[in-house]
């Protein structure tokens, strides 16, 4: 499974570069099953470490010790859930560092007011 990493800031895309990207994970990675996508996203977010997680990336990326700092967690815990976030295409991690993807944002604007 490969995720195209975005080159913008995506918390500065419009709404069509964000569905655009949407179009381009979903037939690279999941060959046009969203139905599948959608019933990981669900499960991801029914845990409150990983929505937490999005709403302290909402303004920056971070480090994976800020976020394991922030939450008060084990950074192996931490690791736990943003692998899964990463599966999910919520986020990327390069390195150390941790962002939302277009789907994170969307998420963050949508749901998470």
């Amino acid at each position: 499974m490969v995720l195209v990493l975005q080159k913008k800031d995506c918390r500065e895309m419009s709404d069509e570069e964000i569905e655009d990207w949407r179009i381009n994970v979903l037939e690279r990675n999941m060959e046009g099953n969203s139905t599948e996508w959608h019933r990981r996203a669900l499960l991801a977010m029914q845990n409150p470490a990983r929505r937490e997680i999005l709403m302290l990336l909402k303004d920056k990326a971070l480090s994976i010790q800020e976020i394991s700092e922030s939450l008060k967690l084990d950074e192996k815990i931490v690791q736990f859930h943003l692998q899964y976030l990463k599966l999910t295409y919520y986020i990327t991690i390069e390195g150390n560092m941790v962002d939302l993807t277009p789907f994170g944002v969307v998420y963050l604007k949508n749901v998470i007011k």
